[in-house]
């Protein structure tokens, strides 16, 4: 099997596209896989209504990955992308075996299939190096905008009561007037810890 140099192009962007820090543009990414600008434009379109890249006009424009589109199956991908059979039996022109039912046209659909099948565990992210995927954006907060207090509150009969310790970043439950420590990460930190 050998790819189409339109789909051949279209993954090689795909991987650049993950491995750039910043939105790169149609013509750098042209420019390091060393295709024409304007089939690269095509690609670039192509990608773009598939809706695996997001791409932005203007100043500060140029293409990112549509979210979710490291996890897409490479099989998914080419399967999209690659839309004519393996053989063309109608040009230049028909085979005359096509009305009696021809085997080999059957037997390289089969092979095709076996062939995207064969791509369909490996995810975009598996052909992108791990120091250059880009990581995902992550929330911020700021240390608590008032001191915590010095003795943590009493929790209600049979309920849990929230306090911040003393450096703001970690929340403490106080449950039936026992002082209990998060365990992994609070509310500020990130994943919920579960006190709530």
């Amino acid at each position: 099997m050998e790819l189409t140099r339109f789909t051949d192009l279209a993954l090689r962007a795909l991987m650049r596209i993950a491995a750039q820090p910043e939105r790169v543009t149609t013509a750098h990414l042209a420019a390091q896989v060393a295709a024409p600008p304007a089939f690269m434009a095509k690609v670039v379109t192509r990608l773009s209504g598939m809706e695996l890249v997001d791409a932005r006009r203007g100043r500060t424009g140029g293409l990112t990955l549509a979210p979710g589109v490291l996890e897409r199956s490479v099989g998914s991908i080419v399967r999209e992308l690659e839309t004519g059979p393996v053989i063309d039996c109608l040009h230049p022109e028909p085979c005359p075996l096509l009305t009696g039912g021809c085997v080999l046209r059957a037997a390289l659909g089969r092979a095709q299939e076996a062939f995207y099948a064969s791509l369909d565990p490996i995810r975009l992210r598996d052909l992108v190096p791990e120091a250059a995927v880009r990581p995902a954006p992550r929330r911020r907060h700021s240390p608590l905008p008032y001191p915590a207090p010095a003795a943590p509150r009493t929790a209600p009969a049979g309920g849990r009561a929230l306090r911040a310790d003393p450096t703001g970043n970690h929340t403490t439950a106080v449950l039936a007037g026992q002082e209990e420590r998060c365990p992994r990460h609070c509310r500020a930190c990130g994943p919920s810890s579960g006190l709530s």
